[in-house]
């Protein structure tokens, strides 16, 4: 007996998009990154960050932090993981004695190629790099707050909707947020949706400070959570979910960064 079943959040797709994927034609998938932005659209339907009203009165200091994000983003567009289809398969197969087998088969990008993309994508993640998503949008904010013309509010809405969404993201798994929404438009149960215990914030600090970038804190629980086979393969597509869909949403507000400076580009 086959059976074929499919997810909440394909029931929805494809998504008409708002703009194109950010950066897409950087990448040898364009389709991947197509598919993570109809999420996107269905969980946020985030306004075209090329349409943010310029800014301007910059500090040198500002804008080479700005800058800086924004050639990071660059970078990061063209990593082979975000242009990779990790997936893990599992096969179930039972003997003439009723002795039921199973199979693991994970495919995710090569190690180092991992490993290469969390250091850079730590430098947008993390609070306490210069260039980060949270040092950018502080200084877009300020800028915001300050600027007194007839774009103020139009600037200061763009911006909390993209806050709001990044909010989100550190504290679920997009999939899952995904599957939620199309089940509460349609009026279906939630209350068992796979991964909603997942949480990318925990499950990134495991992955950076526990195997990926320093051998620290967390070695010892990211071993226990990955004690075999099955649990190692499902906790790293789980994090490799959370890079796909804050790096695309880094790529994304980089272009709200760049409309920001045209002005002075």
């Amino acid at each position: 007996m086959q059976i074929t079943a499919t997810e909440f959040r394909a029931t929805a797709l494809p998504q008409p998009l708002r703009f194109p994927p950010p950066y897409a034609d950087r990448t040898t998938n364009p389709n991947g990154y197509s598919y993570w932005w109809q999420l996107f659209r269905i969980v946020f339907d985030l306004p075209d960050p090329r349409k943010f009203p310029a800014l301007d009165s910059f500090s040198l200091e500002e804008l080479a932090v700005i800058k800086r994000f924004i050639r990071c983003c660059e970078e990061l567009a063209e990593s082979t993981v975000l242009s990779s289809n990790s997936e893990i398969k599992l096969h179930i197969t039972r003997a003439e004695d009723g002795t039921q087998m199973e199979k693991i088969t994970a495919s995710f990008p090569p190690r180092e190629a991992i490993r290469g993309t969390t250091v850079l994508f730590r430098q947008l993640y993390s609070d306490k790099e210069r260039a980060s998503y949270t040092k950018v949008r502080q200084i877009i904010g300020r800028h915001i707050h300050s600027t007194q013309d007839a774009d103020r509010d139009r600037r200061d809405e763009m911006q909390r909707c993209w806050n709001r969404a990044q909010g989100q993201l550190r504290a679920y798994l997009l999939t899952y947020l995904a599957d939620r929404a199309v089940c509460e438009a349609r009026g279906w149960h939630t209350g068992d949706l796979p991964n909603a215990d997942v949480k990318p914030e925990a499950l990134t600090k495991l992955f950076l400070y526990g195997d990926l970038i320093h051998w620290g804190d967390g070695a010892e629980e990211l071993d226990q959570l990955s004690s075999d086979e099955f649990n190692h393969a499902w906790n790293t597509l789980r994090y490799m979910q959370v890079v796909a869909q804050l790096s695309h949403f880094y790529l994304g507000y980089s272009l709200l960064a760049k409309a920001a400076l045209s002005r002075l580009v």
